[in-house]
């Protein structure tokens, strides 16, 4: 039976439901824009029309998913991420806004007018990869992830900005045969025993594969040093994601792995050293 609700007593509904919860007091909002396609002005422009009876029911639905913490974007299906929209689903991560400090850096670093060929590693939604050849065009970006279902997720983001870019399935490097300048990634960086002081949503509703490495959270990165330097034309660079504890661990193994490679870290507005930006690896070279 309807309500027959304004959308503004909807929100207002949804606020009392959450009252208490931990879930963020935003989310029904974001779901209503994201659903409908509005901007913050639109949504003020809507609020005093009625909901028509089936949103109205999505709408319970998922305010009831919000409180058994599902993410508002996998519940949507869609987020936000550098000022564009992406598909996300439960075989993708949800990108955080440690991702797009990621992609800032990168676009600050190497030159706009290089025409360079860029590996997105361990994609996922594609959302770096999709990022970097929107905001470079010249650049070639080819995007791999382990995950055929993660693929799926970035080839419908790709054709949504009508863009032809190489998917590849592909553990690590095993399938990916030309060198590449510039190497960017967002891997698995999660130690298994801090599964404790994580979110409930996180943990229920995120791939484990994409968030989970071995070796106290090292161990993707373990492999990445030790071979990425065959995989890297002269000059080539790496950038990455990383555990907020990781700093002197990082960098430890990646003089452990090449002796010769060099890097710099950077730290999140929150203060935590989160990226990480490394060359001069042995081994690369030729095309």
């Amino acid at each position: 039976m309807s309500n027959g609700w304004t959308y503004f007593a909807a929100q207002r509904w949804a606020k009392a439901q959450l009252n208490g919860s931990e879930v963020d007091p935003n989310a029904p909002q974001f779901l209503l824009q994201q659903r409908m396609g509005w901007d913050d002005t639109h949504l003020l422009l809507h609020n005093r029309d009625q909901m028509p009876f089936e949103e109205e029911k999505w709408f319970k639905n998922a305010v009831a998913q919000l409180l058994d913490d599902v993410p508002a974007q996998y519940i949507v299906g869609t987020t936000n991420f550098y000022g564009r929209q992406f598909t996300v689903t439960r075989d993708v991560l949800i990108p955080e806004p440690e991702t797009a400090e990621l992609v800032e850096w990168v676009l600050a670093t190497i030159p706009a007018d290089r025409n360079i060929r860029v590996l997105d590693l361990g994609t996922g939604s594609g959302v770096i990869g999709i990022t970097l050849a929107l905001e470079r065009p010249q650049w070639s970006i080819t995007l791999s992830d382990i995950s055929r279902a993660a693929l799926n997720v970035a080839r419908e983001n790709m054709e949504r900005y009508r863009l032809d870019l190489p998917l590849v399935e592909s553990d690590l490097f095993d399938r990916l045969q030309k060198r590449f300048d510039l190497i960017v990634t967002n891997p698995p960086y999660i130690d298994r025993d801090d599964t404790a002081v994580m979110d409930r949503s996180v943990l229920d509703n995120e791939p484990a594969i994409a968030l989970f490495a071995d070796e106290h959270g090292l161990g993707f990165y373990h492999r990445l040093f030790a071979t990425v330097g065959d995989h890297l034309t002269a000059g080539g660079q790496v950038f990455g994601e990383t555990g907020y504890d990781q700093e002197e661990s990082i960098q430890a193994l990646l003089k452990q792995c090449d002796q010769q490679a060099k890097m710099a870290v950077r730290h999140d507005v929150a203060g935590k050293m989160r990226m990480v930006h490394a060359w001069n690896f042995s081994g690369t070279g030729g095309n």
